[in-house]
């Protein structure tokens, strides 16, 4: 039995930041929140303890990308993913030819199974393609609708371990395919898709998030809201976004929260392996892109992921939106990814969840803590 003890100045709570907190754990698992003496022996954090960090959209960090599907490239991300400040994360695959993806899938799918507490946890995979309309930096030529055959080669190959899929709404089939993957308890986003159409019905379907929200959705406009308005007004829809101040500007930041609030905005890093890495050239799923202060873009000049780690996400989320403090942070980078993928263990500084957290310390830094 593996037991340790922790007295922090304050912990963000379900429903407060309290001061002087003990915590205990046993083998990983805590089994007191709580403001009792603690032990000579506690580890002492100075700041404020948060629930550990979760980012569902991880393509690659550390110089390493997730399509690589190599031990080597995995481990190599989930360390970066940690020193980014995050506890756990979902390592993300995008569009490629068909037979390919599914290898790709079964190899990250095997590295999983494999992983021993090296770096961050991954809590499964997110797939964000190929059930795509509109492009970003995608491969168009390899988009395809979502079948059920194809659903079921996808869930076949991933053996319990998709827990995310991103699908275009007005795909053929796409309502369809999220009752499928629902009732197979895998999480549903909607994105890469420039128009409205089938939006509701997939929501009714059970889709639960949009991948990104803003970006690669289409315009905005009073009179034809699109993707992103639908999202904005479904109270059903969790909307995670890249706050790195250039795919969503500050102002439409401070906008979306005040609409969505803290329970249903999500932060997410949408990770290239240019994160932790300075600026150079990088990979995304075979495709050549380049970092330039802090920006990744392919060779067309279009947005290809980010350079984002989770701490730098929250430090811009805290200074994009004033009125928000560590509370709301807990729920917006903690809170509402673990839940919106049904990751029980995570999410809350609580007995019985994993003993994983993020210190947002004094000097303004974010650190992993396990």
């Amino acid at each position: 039995m593996n037991a340790t003890e922790w007295i922090v100045d304050r912990a963000a709570l379900h429903a407060s930041i309290a001061a002087g907190t003990r915590l205990a754990a046993i083998d990983g698992k805590l089994v007191a929140v709580d403001r009792l003496a603690a032990a000579p022996q506690a580890v002492r954090l100075r700041g404020t303890l948060l629930p550990g960090f979760v980012d569902l959209q991880v393509n690659g960090a550390g110089g390493r990308s997730c399509d690589e599907g190599s031990d080597d490239a995995l481990d190599t991300v989930a360390r970066a993913v940690w020193s980014g400040g995050a506890v756990a994360f979902l390592p993300t695959l995008i569009t490629a030819p068909w037979p390919r993806l599914l290898q790709q899938v079964d190899a990250v799918a095997g590295w999983i199974e494999r992983w021993r507490d090296q770096g961050a946890e991954p809590l499964g995979l997110h797939l964000e393609g190929p059930f795509l309309l509109t492009s970003g930096a995608h491969d168009a030529s390899c988009f395809v609708d979502p079948t059920p055959e194809r659903v079921q080669q996808l869930l076949a190959a991933a053996r319990g371990k998709l827990r995310l899929v991103t699908l275009a709404h007005a795909r053929p089939g796409a309502a369809a395919a999220t009752a499928q993957l629902v009732a197979a308890g895998v999480t549903v986003a909607l994105g890469h898709c420039d128009r409205s159409d089938g939006f509701a019905a997939c929501v009714d379907a059970g889709a639960r998030a949009v991948t990104h929200l803003f970006n690669v959705m289409g315009p905005l406009h009073h009179r034809d809201v699109g993707t992103a308005g639908f999202a904005l007004d479904d109270e059903r829809v969790r909307c995670p976004l890249i706050l790195d101040g250039v795919h969503v500007h500050p102002a439409m930041v401070r906008n979306a929260f005040k609409i969505l609030g803290p329970d249903r905005m999500v932060l997410v890093s949408d990770a290239v392996g240019a994160a932790g890495m300075p600026d150079g050239d990088y990979t995304l799923s075979g495709i050549a892109v380049r970092a330039k202060d802090g920006v990744v873009r392919d060779a067309q000049g279009r947005l290809a992921g980010s350079a984002l780690t989770m701490a730098l996400a929250a430090r811009n989320f805290l200074r994009m939106v004033p009125m928000a403090g560590p509370w709301t942070l807990a729920r917006v980078a903690a809170g509402n990814p673990a839940a919106l993928i049904g990751a029980g263990g995570y999410g809350e500084l609580a007995a019985g969840k994993r003993a994983a957290f993020t210190l947002l310390g004094d000097d303004g830094a974010f650190t992993a803590v396990r």
